[in-house]
Parts: C-alpha cells; sequence; structure tokens
C-alpha cells in the first residue's frame, strides 16, 4: 500500500513539473522605441534548436529595434533544456531588406548560458549599423552558427538571474540614449 502511493505520488509529481510553463522575461523594446524611431520587429514564434521535437534551447519574445541611427537592439528569452545543463552559443543577426537583400550581419560571439528549471533568462545584444542599411530594414533573421550543451559546473560565466536582469536594464537604458 505503502509503495504503491509512493508511486502515485511521484507520477503526479512528475507530471505537475513536466506540465509546468516556462516563465519568461516578456517584451522588452516596444515601449522603449516608438515607430516614429524605431524599425520594431518581432518574431511571432519560437526559436528552437535543433528542432521543437528534440529541442536542446529555445528562444521565446525574440524582438529587435533598430534605430534610424543604425544602433539596433535584439532581446529574447532563452530557456535551455535539461537537468543541471547550460549551452554555449553562436548566433548572427542577418537584416534584410524588403526586396529580400542581406544588409548586414551582426555576429554574436559564443556565449555559455544557464537557466533554472522552469525559468527562461533574458538575453540581449545591442550593435550599430549604417544609416542608410538601418533605413530599409524590413526584417531580421536569426542564423545559429554554433550550439553546445554542457553540464552547468563546466559553465565559465558566473552572471546568472539577478545578475542577467541588471545587464539586461543598462543595455536598455543605453539603448535608450543612443541617438
Amino acid at each position: 500500500m505503502k509503495r504503491s502511493l509512493f508511486i502515485t505520488m511521484n507520477c503526479l509529481v512528475g507530471f505537475a513539473l513536466f506540465a509546468q510553463d516556462i516563465s519568461d522575461n516578456g517584451k522588452n523594446l516596444h515601449d522603449i522605441c516608438p515607430a516614429e524611431t524605431c524599425t520594431y520587429i518581432t518574431f511571432t514564434s519560437t526559436i528552437y534548436f535543433p528542432f521543437e521535437e528534440d529541442k536542446q534551447w529555445e528562444i521565446r519574445n525574440m524582438e529587435i529595434a533598430t534605430k534610424k541611427s543604425g544602433h539596433f537592439m535584439a532581446t529574447g528569452d532563452l530557456y535551455v533544456h535539461g537537468l543541471d545543463t547550460g549551452a554555449a552559443l553562436s548566433l548572427e543577426l542577418v537584416f534584410i531588406s524588403e526586396d529580400d537583400k542581406e544588409l548586414y550581419r551582426q555576429i554574436i560571439p559564443e556565449f555559455e548560458f544557464y537557466n533554472e528549471p522552469t525559468g527562461a533568462e533574458p538575453f540581449f545584444m545591442i550593435g550599430q549599423m549604417d544609416e542608410e542599411l538601418a533605413s530599409v530594414v524590413s526584417y531580421v533573421d536569426v542564423d545559429i552558427n554554433g550550439s553546445r550543451r554542457m553540464p552547468y559546473y563546466e559553465i565559465a560565466s558566473d552572471c546568472y538571474h539577478a545578475c542577467k536582469e541588471h545587464q539586461l536594464n543598462e543595455a536598455l537604458k543605453t539603448f535608450r540614449k543612443a541617438k
């Protein structure tokens, strides 16, 4: 009797943990960069690596704001799947015109990432391109140059949730001040 109760409780707890939503940071750029000064692009679906069925990590709420001056900022909520698992990622933002011409590429060098099991963590990128290019950006694509999973204790960074939130807020201030 005790054994069956124990097994039943473990199954229920497992299902509850499996069904939990991943909490994330949400949209960050929409109110910072109004349409008269920025091109605001938001991704309507989640980015999965390598595929949704066998995902190692995912990016939710990906968005990019590009100022007429060429300054841009990208943010998103990154979640690494797997217990006590981190990832090292290398990405590129590809800015594209309305006629599908590639305008500019911004390499995001490899960065290491770890998050708590039920919470996505914010990540961001700030850069600048020529004003002429910024004025014709229509959409942005993300190229994944590299990804490798690792145990969280192999990550060299010691910046976790509060630190990442602070870095994001500082980057938002910097982007807001950029002319």
